[in-house]
């Protein structure tokens, strides 16, 4: 036992980058992790779209006291439409209507149309609860304003539901994830088993070069993540109810671009990993970092900018965005080319990035 526990302890520490790697990459997801939680921990202020088409002082009112829980963005309703409809800018507008003060004056009510995107369920939720906040600070005001003269009418610009359910938010997420996992350690651990039975490197000379193992291993790793983000999503709507959309073509053109995206990075891993132990620190700590930073755990609406921003410039982000597009919003193909064209481009320079690198390392080899 003592001597096998040598023999395996020398093994370790023979490879001091793994060792190194296996040791930091928590390190790192943990300090991710820990910082976007604890400053998203901080009292969220939702964006609201204010159209004051009233122009009196009960709706001036009104607004005064949503500024001090929400960034207040006022415009016009075509433009409020637009912004929470199809920019998904802010997750509802609420419409003062004409006559809102006079009315007031009379003690009759209003309606107020609030003009909701449920696909940001998190942010929505904030700002029905900011209305109440917002009776409450006009009663200590000693305002007229009375929760009995204002009578709230949603209108849902997006999708079918008032309320999606939280699992058609979390599926495509863990969807995302364990679809980065599976394909990009695979991925990455095949390239590693080429080379450790000594194939890779009599391809890195062959005549025809090396793209062609390279496409024939991305393609297999394509197939399986493809079929595994399918299988995920039907799961969740076979097991639990969950909505696939209104456009099947939408998702599988996304779901082929996040698995293409996906063995690219598992390519890319396996450029930068010197020995087959590297690839798993290496590969988890870029895959659950990806994960907290690109909204695959919660959204990333109730992240600060900073992380929002970061998040935004990796390929799981604008998958999440498709996704939250066709399943929550019953979008199409027609938004989906913004997204789709990020994860595609993405993953193509991923591939480059990881074929150069393979070739440098043949030859400083």
């Amino acid at each position: 036992m003592l001597a096998a526990f040598r023999k395996d302890l020398r093994l370790l520490l023979a490879d001091r980058s793994a060792l190194f790697l296996t040791l930091v990459a928590p390190l790192v997801m943990i300090t991710i992790i820990t910082v976007a939680r604890r400053d998203s921990a901080e009292p969220y202020r939702p964006t609201l779209i204010v159209v004051d088409e009233d122009n009196g002082p009960v709706a001036a009112a009104f607004i005064e006291l949503l500024g001090k829980h929400a960034d207040v963005v006022t415009t016009d309703a075509t433009s409020a439409a637009h912004m929470v409809r199809d920019l998904n800018r802010a997750p509802a507008a609420i419409v003062f209507p004409r006559g809102l003060s006079k009315r007031y004056l009379q003690e009759t009510p209003s309606e107020v149309r609030l003009l909701t995107d449920p696909a940001q369920a998190v942010g929505l939720d904030s700002i029905r609860a900011l209305l109440l906040v917002m009776d409450r600070d006009a009663a200590e005001l000693a305002d007229p304003l009375h929760e009995d003269l204002l009578v709230y009418r949603e209108e849902h610009l997006t999708g079918r539901e008032l309320s999606p359910k939280s699992i058609e938010q979390n599926i495509p997420g863990f969807t995302i994830m364990f679809v980065l996992l599976a394909v990009v350690l695979s991925a990455a651990w095949t390239m590693h088993d080429e080379r450790n039975w000594g194939t890779l490197t009599r391809l890195l000379v062959a005549p025809r070069g090396f793209a062609p193992l390279l496409a024939g291993k991305l393609g297999a790793r394509v197939v399986v993540g493809f079929v595994q983000t399918l299988l995920l999503l039907v799961w969740g709507r076979v097991v639990f109810g969950s909505s696939l959309g209104t456009s099947p073509t939408a998702l599988v053109l996304l779901s082929a671009a996040l698995a293409f995206a996906a063995a690219a990075l598992g390519m890319l891993v396996a450029a930068l990993a010197s020995s087959r132990e590297q690839t798993l620190p290496i590969g988890l700590g870029i895959t659950i970092g990806l994960a907290a930073l690109c909204g695959l755990w919660w959204p990333l609406g109730i992240v600060p900018p900073y992380l929002r921003t970061i998040g935004q410039c990796f390929f799981p982000t604008w998958a999440m965005y498709g996704m939250t597009d066709i399943i929550l919003r019953d979008r199409g193909i027609e938004s989906l080319m913004l997204p789709l064209g990020i994860v595609v481009a993405q993953g193509i320079v991923i591939l480059a990035v990881s074929l150069s690198v393979f070739r440098r390392r043949r030859l400083a080899a």
